[in-house]
């Protein structure tokens, strides 16, 4: 699997995406597929949580999901989930840096030492039209 780093352009991207699909695609519906992919720009805020986070979560669980809930409904988040077993990171998929930065300045996990330290990394997704 091909990993794209936000240091090539997103052309060069695409192409390369082109190649990877010209050398694993055989079919012709395949083909087409890949030649409507689009590179789309998005956010990814992660999380280190401290080593008991299930304990010291649960006082401002609450606000945090409420959180989430009210940004996905504006569309600034589009998904979030934290990892499982064991429970030391979370990922945030945001429509901005601007979103991202703003979610984590105001999210009760990071405001009461829930969070070790965050993240903000940009994201090049691949969707198909």
């Amino acid at each position: 699997m091909h990993a794209f780093t936000t240091e090539l352009p997103q052309m060069a991207a695409l192409g390369r995406l082109a190649t990877l699909a010209r050398r694993t695609c055989n079919n012709v519906k395949c083909l087409r597929m890949m030649s409507t992919a689009k590179i789309e720009t998005k956010w990814l805020l992660i999380y280190d949580y401290v080593e008991d986070v299930l304990e010291k979560r649960k006082p401002h669980r609450e606000g945090h999901l409420d959180l989430i809930k009210s940004l996905m409904e504006d569309g600034s988040v589009i998904m979030a989930g934290a990892l499982a077993n064991p429970p030391d990171k979370a990922y945030f998929v945001l429509d901005s840096k601007e979103n991202a930065e703003k979610f984590a300045k105001v999210d009760p996990y990071v405001l009461n030492g829930v969070v070790t330290s965050t993240e903000i990394r940009e994201w090049s997704s691949v969707k198909f039209e």
